[in-house]
């Protein structure tokens, strides 16, 4: 699907708009976890977002129109940095097979192999701690619709990182999705949780590797959360620098403005 058949949907939907010459596509969001209601702008015409004038006015027409919501989240290509109040929501990066970088020296210690199905008590924990670190001081329920989506997705696979022949984490990617602007086929890195300090860097590496070998017929994209509290927002900051390190590039991110 192209960029004009997906407007043209939009626009059908009574979704598209147009801000000082440039085109949007808007609708209500709410949080998964928090339930916050949110209008999200799916896609916006790529000179938006440096036009700080236009940023504005897309603020003040949105807060205008969807008085019940308490944020927008603007889609904004290519890691183009926005202007306070706007602040980074999630940033999406891909994966360079390509790439230079130098990898994560291989660690004897660490081994990775594919998950089974008596692995998915594991991989579901790890799971519910990744959704519970993106949103500190919120206690996310266990049973959480986001996280069994995940769990039952027919293009999930899992890989289980062991030390000692001890499991000590896991990377999990959905190799079936689709771009919702786009509609280009990609594998997406949902999670990689390490619960070993000494082996975190080695074994993360050593899935991303396992991870980007099994799925090497489409593009990998993973993502980076970024929480409002202040230190696990650093936190966020470092993982997605360590990530443009090491073969990552940003896709895409969304930025997130409260009225």
């Amino acid at each position: 699907m192209s960029t004009q058949e997906y407007l043209e949907r939009a626009r059908q939907a009574g979704l598209l708009d147009e801000v000082l010459g440039h085109r949007y596509v808007a609708d209500q969001y709410d949080d998964p976890i928090s339930a916050r209601r949110q209008i999200l702008v799916e896609y916006c015409d790529p000179g938006l977002p440096r036009d700080a004038e236009a940023l504005g006015a897309l603020r003040d027409r949105l807060r205008e129109r969807h008085r019940e919501a308490e944020a927008v989240l603007l889609r904004v290509p290519d890691g183009v940095p926005l202007p306070g109040p706007w602040r980074p929501r999630f940033t999406y990066v891909r994966h360079d097979r390509r790439t230079d970088s130098a990898p994560t020296p291989a660690d004897p210690a660490v081994r990775v192999r594919a998950a089974r199905t008596d692995d998915d008590a594991l991989v579901h924990g790890w799971l519910v701690q990744a959704f519970r670190n993106a949103y500190p001081g919120r206690e996310v329920d266990s049973l959480h619709a986001g996280i069994a989506d995940i769990m039952a997705n027919r293009g999930r696979s899992s890989f289980i990182a062991e030390v000692a022949g001890e499991p000590v984490g896991h990377g999990t990617v959905l190799t079936d999705e689709r771009d919702e602007v786009t509609d280009e086929a990609f594998a997406e890195l949902v999670d990689i949780l390490i619960d070993d300090p000494e082996h975190r860097r080695a074994a993360t590496s050593a899935l991303v590797a396992a991870i980007a070998d099994a799925t090497r017929e489409r593009r990998l994209c993973g993502h980076v959360v970024h929480p409002h509290e202040p230190s696990a927002a650093r936190q966020a900051d470092t993982v997605l620098g360590a990530l443009l390190r090491t073969g990552w590039s940003v896709d895409h991110a969304f930025w997130e403005s409260t009225w």
